[in-house]
């Protein structure tokens, strides 16, 4: 490596900047760069890039604690250059030789046959002694002693400054500074791969996209502070979250319900419920109702209980198989006990002994001191030893807290009536009651008899409401004292067919809307909550007085889908981000299936780059668009006006599907092209196209122009660079959030989704389709491909 600035820094700064450096290069997000196998990024380049100057005193100097090792390590160099010169100017003289030589004998002597310590005076005095006079009478000699004591001293001193300084080095290089040096290992990463370099997917994990429904990969948005703003102006009622499917509305109702709208957790009963596509309203309640009896006994600790006749059933019913198996475990397990306890009983019994001898005679004297104690205290001074008792039972009556003791009382009511209520709603019961009375003699009988019964029915409907009214007001009333409030969500209400069967399910439910404290979430479609918006206009319908508010959730924007996906996978950056957005239309549900697919295609194809997984994807996208378009029109009408459009919509599906993604083909998204620019569907001369057909194939059509605008845009090179280009502040039509704005108004109308997407062709400078000249049939008879497109964009 070439010097750098590492001749005005201390000697062992360098060894440990070097291991951070290789730490930092082992980093599971570097070395997934490194694996891509470009010739421009290796270990070599990295740590060549970290060797320059600049790189070098950015990273020391950015962590405050190493000016401090930096003068620690400085004292070390400056110890150990004392020791060096002290030592060049020692001279060799054997006297100090012969005082080692000496000691090292009589230890060893001594070790071996033992010796008297006269014998040691002896043996040093004479040897050292005359050594001594004869060194010490030259001047030069005792100079020279002198300086071997210094020189020993400080060999000590860096030693142990030498020591303690490669401790703290240590542990600094390899956490602080590995800390420090990762964000700056990032930047040279991006600058040697180029201005592509987030045209590349090194995804580290994808589990946020296996678990998509784990709670701990939500993130906040501003619709959930705005809907807690709105609950919290509530005193209870039903409020909807209505939007497009897949937009998040479940996500959003069951954070309402388990307290999690804001940075803290709230603690809020609750009850979630999913609404079936056909229902009857008496059936959906008491689903409700039983619903919320478990819920509510599964707060408390509590489980539902069971007739003795289902209990009974249950118990005869096991199999003799599993209680063969549970016999059989159960002997497994005491045979173990018995002989474990066998071979270790003697330890146990001397060990208890052993314990039991030294420690109750302790023991003892402690009791009979703590008993003399307690006496003595009580005797002399009895007023401090009642205050004392007063204030110990006074605590302990405090914290057996006996108010709860009738606080209680209503909540083990409400308890015991949930059981009892489970019971009535899912069992029928029966009572009977006999009497006989009789007498007999030899010649006359005569008896009476009288038998009588009762059984349970099931509740109507308004007794059923009633009911759960009550039940629930009770239950808000109760928790309420601990500042708790009552939730109950009811999911997929968008699953009921028409808005006409979602209001009637209102008009039939709104009844139980109005408990005090007790709040209602709905998920709705859209139709409903724009019923809502438009109440009064000229009439009011029945989510009027239904709904105390509707809370309309958009689709995400691209910095939302942008935070969403980089808590799930981490490294998908930022144009990954923006093709799945663009796909999914900013739907957090499709926005996953269509990250999930990005990721399955990157490791089965084992491609990284932008343009070549893009290019799999839409072309995977535009194929089963074809096919299922070609599957409608051959449904809907078999004949000859429709056989060569099908045949041809094959042989583009086929072409889709026996291209290769790693390389460009813009032939075959001019073609796309070119279908998506055809403006009426086929059908017989002198007929206009009308009916399900003609909607079909503009819907169609816009897809297929969506889909050939996004390889336009995403599988070219120099994304980047294009990007920075077409994209800016005052180029809004370009923002690539149009896309995904594109994408929803297919939905509601593929003409206006047309206009959006001829706009952004505009900004981007993206050419209009061009009808090629040959259409050949795939196969190995086919005519080689030409085109009449020459440029690329």
């Amino acid at each position: 490596m070439p010097s750098g600035i590492w001749h005005l820094e201390p000697r062992r700064i360098r060894p440990w900047y070097e291991r951070a450096v290789t730490a930092s290069i082992a980093h599971p997000e570097i070395r997934a760069y490194l694996d891509l196998d470009r010739p421009q990024v290796t270990d070599e380049h990295l740590q060549r890039a970290f060797d320059q100057p600049r790189v070098i005193s950015e990273v020391l100097r950015a962590d405050p604690s190493y000016f401090d090792l930096r003068r620690r390590a400085a004292r070390v160099d400056s110890l150990r250059q004392r020791f060096i010169e002290s030592r060049e100017r020692c001279r060799a003289t054997p006297f100090l030789s012969l005082v080692f030589l000496v000691a090292l004998v009589y230890w060893l002597a001594d070790a071996v046959v033992g010796m008297p310590w006269w014998a040691g005076v002896t043996v040093h005095i004479w040897p050292i002694g005359y050594c001594g006079v004869k060194e010490f009478r030259d001047a030069d000699n005792r100079s020279n002693f002198v300086e071997q004591m210094q020189t020993a001293v400080y060999g000590v001193l860096w030693a142990v400054c030498a020591a303690d300084s490669e401790v703290r080095l240590g542990w600094w290089a390899l956490v602080k500074l590995k800390k420090t040096m990762d964000p700056i290992m990032r930047r040279e990463m991006t600058a040697l791969l180029g201005p592509d370099h987030e045209s590349l997917l090194v995804a580290r994990s994808h589990d946020g996209l296996i678990d998509a429904g784990n709670s701990r990969y939500w993130i906040s948005t501003q619709v959930e502070a705005t809907l807690q703003r709105k609950l919290d102006q509530m005193s209870g009622g039903a409020i909807a979250i209505c939007g497009p499917r897949g937009v998040g509305k479940s996500t959003l109702l069951k954070k309402a319900c388990q307290g999690r709208l804001g940075p803290f957790r709230q603690l809020h009963f609750h009850t979630i419920v999913q609404t079936p596509a056909n229902y009857r309203p008496e059936e959906f309640l008491l689903s409700l109702f039983q619903s919320v009896c478990r819920d509510y006994l599964a707060l408390y600790g509590r489980r539902p209980r069971t007739p003795f006749l289902f209990r009974s059933r249950a118990r005869a019913a096991q199999s003799p198989r599993r209680l063969y198996y549970s016999a059989l475990r159960w002997a497994q397990l005491l045979a173990g006990l018995g002989l474990v306890v066998l071979a270790i009983q003697r330890e146990v019994r001397d060990l208890v002994d052993a314990v039991y001898q030294s420690a109750h005679p302790a023991a003892a004297g402690w009791a009979v001191g703590l008993q003399e104690w307690t006496l003595t205290a009580w005797q002399e001074h009895p007023v401090v030893s009642r205050l004392v008792l007063l204030a110990v039972g006074t605590l302990l009556l405090c914290w057996a807290d006996p108010r709860s003791w009738l606080t209680r009382r209503p909540m083990r009511r409400l308890v015991h009536d949930c059981h009892n209520y489970l019971n009535l709603l899912q069992h029928i019961q029966s009572v009977g009651t006999s009497t006989s009375l009789g007498a007999s003699a030899r010649a006359l009988t005569l008896g009476f008899g009288r038998t009588s019964g009762s059984s349970s029915r099931t509740f109507t409907y308004p007794e059923l409401v009633w009911e759960f009214r009550s039940l629930l007001s009770r239950i808000s009333a109760i928790e309420r004292q601990d500042n708790w409030k009552v939730f109950i969500g009811i999911d997929e209400l968008d699953r009921l067919g028409s808005s006409e069967q979602a209001r009637a399910f209102l008009a039939e439910i709104k009844a139980i809307f109005d408990v005090p404290r007790v709040y209602f979430v709905l998920s709705v479609s859209e139709d409903i909550g724009s019923a809502f918006i438009r109440r009064g206009l000229p009439t009011r319908d029945i989510t009027d007085s239904s709904l105390e508010d509707v809370l309309v959730i958009e689709a995400r924007t691209l910095e939302e889908s942008r935070s969403l996906l980089q808590i799930r996978v981490p490294g998908f950056t930022d144009p990954f981000v923006a093709l799945v957005h663009a796909l999914s239309g900013g739907l957090p549900r499709d926005l996953i299936r269509y990250t999930r697919k990005v990721t399955e295609t990157h490791r089965r194809t084992r491609q990284p780059g932008l343009a070549a997984l893009a290019r799999e994807v839409l072309w995977e996208e535009a194929a089963q668009a074809l096919a299922g378009f070609r599957t409608l029109l051959a449904r809907h009408d078999d004949s000859a006006a429709n056989a060569q459009t099908v045949h041809d919509l094959h042989t583009l599906v086929t072409l889709i599907r026996e291209a290769d993604s790693s390389r460009a083909n813009p032939e075959l998204e001019q073609r796309i092209l070119h279908l998506a620019h055809t403006v009426h569907p086929p059908h017989p001369e002198g007929t206009d196209p009308v009916g399900e057909p003609a909607q079909r194939w503009e819907e169609f059509s816009c897809y297929l122009y969506f889909i050939g605008t996004l390889l336009e845009v995403f599988a070219r090179r120099n994304f980047a660079a294009r990007k920075e280009a077409y994209t800016g502040t005052d180029k809004a039509p370009a923002d690539l959030q149009r896309l995904a704005e594109a994408r929803l108004e297919m939905t509601v109308s593929p003409h206006s989704a047309r206009k959006i997407l001829e706009q952004f062709r505009v900004h981007w400078a993206l050419r209009p389709a061009a009808l090629p000249r040959i259409v050949p049939h795939p196969g190995p008879d086919a005519e080689p491909r030409r085109s009449a497109v020459r440029g690329r964009s």
